[in-house]
């Protein structure tokens, strides 16, 4: 978990350095290449590595070959794909106002990133934690290093540093990786695994793809309408903020396994409890966040992107919306209906679409931080439908989550309009997100440990 923890918290913690290294315009830039790369992680790998978790079970007898072949059968879809956009490149880099170059270097590394995860999701399920974690660290410092050594020495166009380190730092590990799995299971041809990892992959690609779009298609509305300044000045402030976001990837790892045993196990009262307890914790943590974020904007980038810090708040709340959303949407992995999970999820991307198309041109990019926290909102809201009406699974309080769901978004809208009114870290700014905050976190503080006091005095 800790391993992770710093992966995933790797964006955060380079914050300081690459804001110095690059114009605000060029940090946009370098984050619309990175929501492409996502983009393209996604449709070129088919989402085959959802499949591995199951399929090495499945295949135990063969499960090298199995692994190899799927992997395989990932490089021929990235080919063909690759041909496609490259026939297509001048149509899709006018329609995003993307240069073609950069188009086409976040097709290759999005499907290196495969790769990479692809591996990773071998040894999560081999439980070679020690090798994934040291993989997983050579290539974040790699990465790290490399991006920061080419913006050194790049005088024009910087910004390719930056994306060519993340290419190359891809390429040496991500080829590497592949040759290992490949030859370990000397078979690339196989319709039976390729058809097994299809069924279970493809029904995905919609759930994830949707995921993109919550989470990155207002910069790409940005970037179309007002320009790579703002994409730079909004990816700070969500970069910034995402902290709650690295909390819940380290925790899914502990929550997701426990989730599953207890299922299992017919247990489910008390996943109803531990899962309350799980969110409070997370709000004592929130809380905390929601105080100290802003002050740690300060010093973390140049004072001209100290102007996008007013969307913190909200920000915040969109990532605590993900994280209720996970709750819910674990019961339909557990249930094996992840076609279910596609349909919730491109519902909320399409409020997404919609909301950011209309507001956006007329309110600015501050509006795409508010119609992201709407969408995530109705995320959590068809996950809860799917699993209370279509699962028939009533193991978690919906009363219990909107509640909280509701008081956030509440606390997140109400810090940014005192923000916007009064001023960003005036004196009223500050009292009220010290008060409403620490007041949050103390109150759920005290009750959590009297919960806790009184389950294990039982």
């Amino acid at each position: 978990m800790a391993t992770d923890f710093i992966l995933k918290g790797m964006t955060f913690i380079t914050i300081p350095i690459f804001t110095r290294l690059l114009t605000v315009e060029e940090y946009g830039i370098v984050s619309l290449y990175n929501t492409f790369v996502s983009v393209f992680a996604i449709i070129t790998g088919l989402d085959l590595n959802a499949s591995i978790g199951t399929g090495v079970k499945d295949f135990r007898e063969k499960k090298k070959e199995f692994l190899s072949s799927t992997l395989f059968l990932s490089l021929i879809s990235f080919l063909i794909q690759f041909l496609i956009i490259i026939l297509f490149k001048n149509q899709i880099s006018s329609l995003f106002n993307i240069r073609k170059n950069i188009l086409i270097l976040a097709v290759i590394s999005g499907y290196l990133s495969v790769i990479f995860q692809f591996y990773f999701y071998i040894k999560i399920f081999e439980k070679d934690y020690k090798k994934r974690s040291l993989v997983g660290l050579i290539y974040a410092l790699l990465k790290v290093g490399l991006s920061i050594w080419l913006l050194l020495k790049i005088e024009n166009n910087k910004y390719m540093g930056r994306i060519y380190g993340d290419l190359i730092s891809n390429l040496l590990l991500s080829s590497i990786l592949f040759l290992i799995i490949t030859l370990k299971g000397k078979k690339l041809i196989w319709p039976k695994a390729w058809k097994y990892s299809l069924l279970i992959g493809v029904p995905l690609i919609l759930h994830n793809l949707s995921g993109i779009v919550l989470n990155q298609f207002d910069r790409l509305v940005i970037q179309k309408i007002i320009g790579s300044e703002k994409v730079g000045l909004y990816s700070y402030a969500y970069t910034l903020g995402m902290i709650p976001l690295i909390i819940l990837g380290a925790t899914k790892l502990a929550w997701g396994p426990w989730f599953y045993d207890k299922m299992y196990e017919g247990m489910r009262n008390d996943i109803n409890i531990k899962s309350k307890y799980y969110n409070e914790i997370y709000v004592i943590i929130l809380s905390i966040i929601f105080i100290v974020t802003p002050e740690l904007g300060l010093i973390m980038a140049p004072h001209k992107y100290n102007i996008s810090l007013i969307l913190i708040p909200i920000i915040v709340a969109s990532y605590y919306m993900q994280f209720l959303y996970t709750i819910f949407s674990i019961f339909a992995f557990f249930y094996k209906k992840t076609g279910l999970i596609s349909i919730g999820t491109v519902l909320a991307g399409i409020i997404n679409i919609v909301l950011n198309i209309l507001l956006i041109p007329k309110y600015g990019y501050e509006m795409a931080a508010i119609t992201t926290l709407i969408s995530y909102f109705f995320l959590l809201f068809f996950h809860a439908l799917n699993v209370r009406y279509n699962l028939k699974d009533k193991t978690i309080s919906a009363k219990y989550i909107f509640g909280w769901a509701f008081l956030i978004i509440v606390l997140g809208i109400s810090q940014y309009l005192i923000a916007k009114y009064f001023g960003m870290f005036s004196f009223i700014e500050r009292l009220s997100r010290i008060v409403i905050f620490g007041v949050l976190g103390i109150v759920v503080g005290i009750k959590l440990y009297k919960k806790l006091e009184h389950h294990l005095n039982k």
